[in-house]
């Protein structure tokens, strides 16, 4: 017995990891936030359970730049067709990329 996929049913099942991963690009687009916010880049250490500052000025400014550009990637899967998706995703990652490149520059 064959059942066609309908696109209403494939938007409901997709429904899950679309939030999940618009919750993940939240969290990576607040984090380029603060960095760009706060003029600081925090590294993660597992010295006493902190963090400490990686790159200062505009240096984090770049890099919180490409954090965010890196974290809007996730939002692809909300484009309806593959296409529109793949280019989302190697746009997102151009640009990260050039602000990474910048960020090393600086």
């Amino acid at each position: 017995m064959s059942v066609e996929a309908t696109p209403a049913a494939r938007s409901r099942a997709l429904l899950l990891p679309r939030l999940l991963a618009t919750l993940i690009s939240a969290t990576i687009v607040g984090l380029g936030i603060m960095a760009i916010w706060t003029r600081h880049d925090y590294g993660r250490t597992t010295k006493l359970g902190g963090a400490e500052v990686m790159l200062d000025g505009s240096p984090a400014v770049a890099m919180g730049v490409c954090t965010v550009l890196f974290g809007l990637s996730p939002l692809a899967l909300w484009f309806s067709g593959r296409r529109p998706a793949i280019a989302w995703m190697v746009l997102c990652f151009i640009a990260a990329g050039v602000a990474f490149y910048i960020s090393l520059r600086l």
